[in-house]
């Protein structure tokens, strides 16, 4: 599978822990009254309507290599992704459809078409599709419920523990979105810092511009700047399978 490819799905592979299912709320030196509730984040989540990012500026750096793309994304609330990536003069690379069952990749570069289960990147890369959105700076739990945070200096930060692994929500209580996130494996050491910055707001939804994936480990980070995002989808997503691609299925 083509290095770029890979790369974006690392991306969606640093945020592959399982559903949540277990949540502690830190509250030390909590002495404020204002709060929010679990509800009210999720309800602010952008993947929970139609969008489109038209134009995405990807900055990708292993060690001392450094690689830019250009992306878009497409995403339907029902749980469906369309990604292109392009070179920087506009040459499409890939196109990338993910949904809740299955992933269709057309490798363009080497004229191929990737296929399969979705069950492929979880078995492969430890993805889940049902946190792909965290990438974007929404707040994912099992119970959407009435639990109430409480707020500090207009931020609340919830901690998960999972599977060795702790991830830590870092809550903007008025604008009801994701600062930052940090993920910490207590089995290799290896920690993920997750940033979002450059917040506007479009159809009264907080969409962050900006966002840094650093992995401390291994010497990674992602950049992302969304330079144009439009809410709504003019057309229904489709994707076409490449003629006379070779076929190759993902197991």
């Amino acid at each position: 599978m083509p290095k770029a490819i890979v790369s974006i799905l690392l991306i969606f592979f640093i945020t592959g822990c399982s559903v949540i299912r277990k949540e502690s709320l830190i509250d030390k030196e909590l002495i404020e009254k204002d709060n929010v509730s679990y509800k009210q984040i999720a309800e602010s989540n952008i993947t929970n309507d139609d969008f489109s990012i038209i134009k995405a500026e990807i900055t990708l750096f292993t060690g001392t290599d450094k690689e830019k793309l250009i992306g878009n994304i497409k995403y339907s609330h029902t749980g469906t992704y369309l990604i292109s990536l392009r070179n920087p003069s506009g040459i499409e690379g890939a196109r990338v459809l993910i949904t809740s069952d299955s992933i269709k990749i057309n490798d363009r570069i080497n004229k191929k078409f990737y296929y399969g289960s979705s069950k492929y990147l979880n078995q492969k890369y430890g993805i889940t599709t049902d946190l792909i959105p965290v990438i974007l700076g929404d707040f994912v739990t099992v119970d959407h419920d009435q639990r109430i945070i409480n707020c500090s200096k207009n931020i609340a930060l919830i901690e998960t523990v999972l599977d060795g692994k702790s991830l830590i929500y870092n809550i903007n209580c008025s604008k009801k979105r994701v600062n930052n996130i940090v993920i910490n494996d207590q089995i290799n050491g290896q920690s993920v810092n997750i940033e979002f910055k450059k917040f506007e707001n479009i159809d009264n939804k907080y969409i962050a511009r900006s966002i840094s994936i650093i992995n401390n480990k291994e010497n990674e980070k992602i950049l992302l700047n969304i330079e144009k995002f439009e809410p709504g989808l003019e057309n229904e997503i489709k994707f076409i399978p490449g003629r006379k691609y070779e076929k190759i299925l993902l197991k």
